[in-house]
């Protein structure tokens, strides 16, 4: 499977009808984060298997090759299962992300495993369990996540560390990403901080209320300690060094993003959005089509994974995010026991 889902992932790559998205299965969260809202939204929803499973068709109708399931936390929706297995039998890359590591049981990893997942991403805000205590406000969450690590280790899942720049670590990344590579992460992936205007996914808050010269500082840091070898950073360089000339002024960003067009977000309610950022959809994944989605240039936020995506299709800029990016594809598709 592994391999149907790289050869899926190349053949829409080069023939240039290749997209990834994020897709909202859930807005339950038991996690109570200081820089989200989305766990105080009253009205709670947990999308059905039926619809789940047509959504992952229409996104794959789309070309998208990569879903990451997200929510609030997506495991909570407990169709998670039928959904990642209907994108493994649709050869679609799938990365689970998980803001409450007490919800990783062992049986709950065995499920993702049997279903095909790839990737499982849980949030790491800090290596101070009390920090990490009061930013999620739940108890003992990191030895949650060192245990939930282990459990897809033993089973044979990837695992990456989510980390968020912010006030408790833009200053003390190399400890953090040590702290993560003794917990067992297979790699480490940065999220730049932002303000989002969405009401369906509101992001903020004054611990993510840096200034420009801190984050480019603590950018500058990740990228000397990807040069590093130390840590298995999947950011590119390039990538990096685009938001910090974004920070300096938006301007000077040399690759704008392609959110809306290679790179979806799909909401509970199944609206498409050029990025969680934006407060407006483009409209209903029902009804859009592949004509309705097109290559539009945006520049208006810095987010990561948007951005980091977009870097591959700016024709002759992009061989060197390509270049730096041919390791780190290759050890995504390195599993133990896949046939």
């Amino acid at each position: 499977m592994i391999r149907k889902k790289r050869a899926n992932f190349v053949k829409l790559f080069l023939t240039n009808k290749i997209r990834v998205a994020e897709f909202g299965i859930t807005n339950c969260c038991t996690a109570r984060c200081t820089f989200c809202g989305i766990w105080k939204q009253k009205e709670k929803v947990i999308i059905s298997k039926e619809d789940g499973i047509k959504a992952i068709d229409k996104l794959a109708s789309l070309g998208v090759a990569h879903i990451t399931l997200t929510g609030g936390d997506p495991i909570f929706n407990p169709n998670i299962f039928d959904f990642v297995k209907h994108c493994t039998q649709k050869h679609i890359h799938t990365s689970v992300l998980n803001a409450d590591a007490r919800l990783l049981t062992e049986e709950t990893i065995i499920k993702l495993k049997d279903a095909g997942a790839d990737f499982l991403s849980i949030s790491v805000d800090s290596f101070d369990p009390e920090i990490v205590d009061k930013s999620r406000g739940i108890p003992g969450l990191l030895g949650h996540i060192e245990k939930g690590v282990g459990f897809a280790k033993k089973h044979g899942i990837k695992t990456m560390a989510s980390v968020l720049i912010w006030k408790e670590s833009h200053d003390r990344l190399d400890l953090l990403f040590s702290k993560i590579n003794k917990m067992g992460f297979d790699y480490i992936s940065v999220n730049y901080p932002e303000v989002s205007k969405s009401k369906v996914y509101p992001l903020g808050g004054d611990t993510v209320q840096l200034s420009p010269e801190a984050v480019t500082k603590a950018l500058e840091e990740v990228i000397h300690l990807k040069k590093t070898g130390k840590y298995r950073i999947l950011n590119s360089i390039s990538s990096m060094k685009n938001i910090i000339n974004y920070l300096d002024h938006p301007s000077k960003a040399k690759y704008h993003c392609y959110g809306g067009s290679k790179v979806l977000f799909i909401d509970w309610f199944f609206n498409i959005y050029p990025c969680m950022h934006l407060p407006n959809p483009l409209g209903s994944l029902w009804e859009l089509t592949n004509k309705d989605l097109k290559m539009i240039k945006c520049n208006q936020c810095n987010m990561s994974w948007y951005r980091d995506f977009s870097m591959y299709f700016h024709g002759l800029k992009s061989l060197r995010p390509i270049y730096e990016s041919m390791p780190t594809f290759g050890h995504l598709g390195k599993h133990k026991a896949v046939k």
